[in-house]
């Protein structure tokens, strides 16, 4: 009981210290207090027992949340310049099957320490699925993300109501790049595992932002040995120096930006002799696209 409260206390102090960073728009101290609560929620719900905890954990849960929502609302006004490209990257969950089936139990219960909402929710029954899906039947988009090439913007599980997420800008015949923190990786060392070349955005009344990959144009890089680092390329906007994704599903991403991503692959490819004709393809594309540009 001692050690939850001074738990809930440690976290209820630096919610205090989020709040007044947030008014003064600091982006990085704002992110380091709320992943340091996050760490420290991680072993109060380790200790909550019985109703009450339980109640604690979530209530500190949804107000971490809603802080990270704040965080990234100033981080997107500072990246609006990058949506007309229309490029995107996305935050994938830990899988440990390479993004083409449903992960081990050991990665589940990893995302669930994690907070992961969906893998957290019980509309998800992931664990009733086997290693066959398609789809049109997965659990979720990490499941298939490589497999079929395909990813979405989710569910906003927050508010009283499930709420479909969009990506508006994201656009036909541009990349979305796909990244992941495997256990135990910091945030600057986020992978980047795909990059899908956009063959439709699919975008209906009352669903998610869908995204369907080319299969012949997308790229699914091995990452347990080809390490492409998201943050060698990408530079949050005011603050290039800047190692933060806060607590939303995706970023824009410009053009000169995935094609310098695209080079990174290429040249670790290059070196380890895997076949990077694919690659070049999509290299020639993008430097025709920012050719035009000027």
């Amino acid at each position: 009981m001692k050690d939850f409260k001074e738990i809930r206390e440690s976290i209820d102090f630096l919610i205090e210290e989020i709040k007044s960073w947030i008014k003064k728009k600091s982006i990085s101290e704002s992110m380091q207090r709320i992943e340091k609560a996050n760490e420290q929620l991680i072993r109060l719900k380790q200790l909550s027992d019985g109703e009450i905890q339980h109640r604690v954990v979530l209530n500190r849960t949804f107000e971490l949340e809603s802080l990270a929502r704040r965080v990234d609302e100033i981080l997107s006004k500072r990246e609006a310049g990058k949506k007309e490209d229309g490029n995107i990257a996305l935050k994938c969950n830990w899988n440990d099957k390479y993004y083409k089936a449903p992960c081990s139990f050991k990665a589940y219960e990893f995302n669930l320490l994690q907070g992961r909402a969906w893998c957290s929710s019980p509309l998800s029954k992931c664990r009733e699925f086997t290693d066959e899906v398609s789809l049109n039947h997965h659990p979720c988009y990490e499941s298939v993300a490589l497999k079929e090439m395909y990813f979405g913007a989710g569910w906003d599980h927050t508010g009283e109501k499930t709420q479909p997420r969009h990506m508006y800008s994201a656009r036909r015949g541009r990349v979305a790049v796909l990244t992941t923190r495997p256990p135990g990786a910091d945030e600057k060392d986020r992978l980047i595992i795909g990059c899908l070349f956009i063959k439709n955005v699919a975008d209906d009344p009352g669903e998610e932002t869908k995204i369907y990959g080319d299969r012949t144009k997308s790229i699914e890089i091995d990452y347990d040995e080809v390490k492409v680092k998201f943050w060698d390329y990408y530079k949050n906007a005011g603050d290039e120096n800047l190692i933060l994704w806060a607590s939303g599903l995706f970023r824009y991403v410009s053009d000169e930006t995935v094609l310098n991503v695209l080079k990174g692959i290429g040249e670790q490819y290059k070196n380890s002799g895997r076949n990077v004709s694919k690659i070049i393809e999509l290299i020639r594309y993008y430097e025709e696209l920012i050719s035009k540009k000027k």
